[in-house]
């Protein structure tokens, strides 16, 4: 008798267990299928980040930026960051190019996106011209590519400012200064006066975030790319010692979260924009999916989130940390 009652009950904890179990399962599958709308970054500094995204609407670039305008329009958006390959294959010719309607004003048509644009140049980028998208920010109300590499601060709220760093990544990277005749500006750029720079800027911040741009990883796992040594070499150290939070970046069309054990830095790779490619993992990976998407950014006083969002506006990776 009563080993038939310790039976039944042995019985039913198991089962309860496994219903727990299962509650637990698809209580963090819906939370990884939650869709942004107003309420998700509330009250938030609110920015978006796209990469590798200029197929001129091929691919699966204009259903990112259909959802990119409605994400943008929910959480309102500030600005829309990009960290390169604004224009595959061979960049723009000029400031007239037809690739600018084709690629750009016609395919990031929503009213939510005619916010401010600020690019950084990719390999790609480094094709054609790139002095006509920086010249493209004379021009257009939106597009505020200022400079090859360039600053800004922004105030998150009446005690906590964020300071937004823009790099220029393809001149520092050994392959295309071996180019010349397929990426002709990058021998006009001075790398060391770029480097002198960003130390400037990151050792003179008194912000309490700082979040920097640009096209290509310092770490990445990616079996097409990779680690980039040059950004390992010379960007890298610079954001540890000045206490940089977040390195963004696409190059790799993949989606990844990077962290080295100990380290200070937070390495996004951000770059299905248009064009995915297989993603892998190694010993620095928290996240990686390939998927078509771009991120949202929330900065609320002393704590940033980080989202790949997709093109249902679901949240597929979210993490948050705080700057101290």
């Amino acid at each position: 008798m009563e080993k038939n009652i310790l039976v039944t009950l042995l019985l039913v904890s198991a089962i309860s267990l496994m219903s727990f179990a299962e509650t637990k399962n698809e209580a963090n599958t819906a939370d990884s299928k939650s869709v942004v709308t107003s309420k998700t970054f509330k009250k938030g500094f609110n920015f978006i980040i796209v990469s590798d995204f200029g197929w001129n609407g091929q691919g699966h670039q204009q259903e990112v930026a259909d959802q990119m305008g409605k994400t943008a329009d929910s959480i309102r958006a500030k600005f829309v960051a990009t960290c390169g390959d604004n224009f595959q294959i061979s960049g723009v010719a000029s400031t007239q190019d037809p690739l600018w309607m084709a690629n750009f004003e016609n395919v990031y048509k929503s009213n939510s996106l005619q916010v401010e644009w600020f690019p950084v140049l990719g390999n790609h980028d480094y094709k054609g011209n790139t002095q006509a998208e920086i010249d493209y920010s004379k021009i257009s109300r939106r597009w505020r590519m200022t400079d090859h590499y360039y600053t800004f601060v922004r105030k998150v709220n009446e005690s906590v400012s964020a300071r937004f760093i823009f790099l220029d990544t393809p001149p520092l990277v050994e392959e295309y200064q071996n180019k010349p005749e397929g990426y002709p500006d990058v021998a006009k750029q001075d790398t060391a006066k770029e480097i002198k720079w960003l130390k400037e800027i990151l050792s003179n911040s008194k912000e309490q975030w700082i979040l920097v741009f640009g096209h290509h990883p310092i770490y990445s796992a990616s079996k097409t790319h990779g680690n980039t040594k040059e950004m390992i070499g010379r960007v890298k150290p610079l954001l540890e010692q000045y206490n940089a939070q977040f390195y963004f970046c696409g190059h790799d069309h993949d989606l990844q979260h990077l962290h080295e054990k100990g380290g200070k830095v937070d390495y996004i790779v951000t770059g299905t924009g248009g064009e995915t490619r297989p993603c892998s993992t190694n010993e620095l990976s928290v996240y990686s999916e390939s998927v078509p998407a771009f991120s949202v950014v929330s900065l609320k006083g002393d704590s940033i989130s980080v989202n790949f969002v997709g093109t249902e506006g679901n949240i597929i990776h979210s993490f948050s940390r705080s700057f101290k």
